[in-house]
């Protein structure tokens, strides 16, 4: 009888360690979604900002010439 119970214990402590370390796998994987989507977020900012400083050269160099 004891030893069923023991056997049960386990089970169950083995499920919820099993389920929080599912929850914890889980959140490890958006926390990665969410850097790579941010990394690609400032890589498209800095190219539209470079992109702008070449136009804004190319104006500057036309009112000049003006």
């Amino acid at each position: 009888m004891i030893q069923a119970g023991l056997a049960l214990a386990v089970a169950i402590g083995g499920f919820f360690i099993q389920r929080i370390l599912s929850m914890m796998d889980e959140g490890q994987r958006r926390m990665t979604k969410i850097e790579i989507e941010l990394a690609r977020m400032k890589q498209s900012e800095n190219d539209m900002r470079e992109a702008l400083e070449r136009i804004e050269e190319k104006l500057d160099k036309l009112l000049l010439e003006r």
